[in-house]
């Protein structure tokens, strides 16, 4: 009985044991294994894993993930002495997890270094740039994104060396003026859009002169060859008129004398009209009742 009392508290005091001494390090995690608060091993692969009891040695987890975060607004001046509010995001993950935790061991602590750091180089950077390359209506003048990707060099190299973080990435999240330099901005985008816009009716009036000029020479070449052709076909048809005339008066001239005076009686004598002529006027011979009519032959 009192043997198997002890094998009995053996086996629980290892069950024990190893329950405080096996841990598991999770895909996305890295840990730092410390006895009495130094480092003695760095854990950077998933799996089962153990350290002396809980007393001895602490195993301190770390994010292994990126994490992205943004930074506090921040007024920087620019080179040509214009003020700017920045806020940028940062992307971030932990390369180095024994340097990590030696130098910051806390997430908190490193986004506010990291947070200082990319403000700090954009500052720097800002100050080599006019607001033209930061804000334009002419996208290849602004430099927004070579800004970005000086800032992310510079700091991810002084993030790397201090601290064990990798910057996966930076940039400009929102960019605005204080109230003083708003105005002014705003006033320069119109006069440049302005610019933009005149340029670009000057190009439509060009265009609608060289439309219309080229118009004009085809309406005159059109209308001067219908009237060419107008006037070759008016001949053709006086022509044929002048020989209908005359082997009309040829075969019977005393008829086509009354048709023609008959014809010029209704062109003359509409409604309303009044003509006075002389008795003996040719006009008024078929008037004339006391006239004989012409013997027959």
């Amino acid at each position: 009985m009192k043997k198997t009392f002890w094998v009995i508290f053996v086996i629980a005091a290892a069950g024990a044991a190893l329950r405080v001494s096996l841990f598991t390090v999770p895909a996305g995690e890295t840990a730092v294994v410390t006895q009495f608060g130094k480092p003695v091993a760095t854990i950077t692969t998933p799996g089962l894993n153990w350290k002396l009891p809980g007393f001895i040695q602490r195993v301190n987890r770390i994010n292994a993930r990126t994490e992205v975060f943004n930074s506090n607004p921040i007024q920087l001046l620019l080179g040509d002495k214009n003020p700017i509010i920045v806020t940028a995001y940062i992307g971030w993950r932990v390369a180095d997890p024994l340097l990590f935790y030696q130098s910051l061991m806390m997430p908190e602590t490193a986004r506010q270094k990291l947070a200082d750091m990319v403000v700090s180089a954009f500052g720097s950077v800002l100050a080599d740039y006019e607001i033209d390359s930061i804000i334009n209506v002419d996208a290849h003048l602004v430099k927004l994104s070579q800004i970005e990707q000086i800032v992310q060099d510079h700091a991810a190299a002084q993030a790397r060396d201090k601290y064990g973080i990798d910057i996966v990435c930076v940039g400009v999240r929102r960019l605005c003026y204080p109230d003083i330099v708003a105005e002014a901005v705003y006033n320069r985008m119109r006069a440049e859009r302005e610019k933009e816009a005149k340029k670009y009716r000057a190009e439509g009036t060009e265009e609608a002169a060289k439309i219309e000029a080229a118009t004009d020479k085809e309406v005159s070449q059109l209308m001067a060859q219908a009237y060419k052709e107008s006037e070759i076909i008016k001949g053709h048809g006086d022509q044929e008129a002048s020989r209908i005339y005359a082997e009309a008066y040829a075969s019977d001239p005393a008829f086509f004398d009354f048709l023609r005076t008959t014809d010029m009686y209704r062109q003359s004598l509409k409604q309303g009209t009044t003509l006075i002529m002389s008795t003996d006027s040719q006009l008024f011979r078929y008037f004339d009742s006391s006239q004989s009519a012409e013997p027959e032959n």
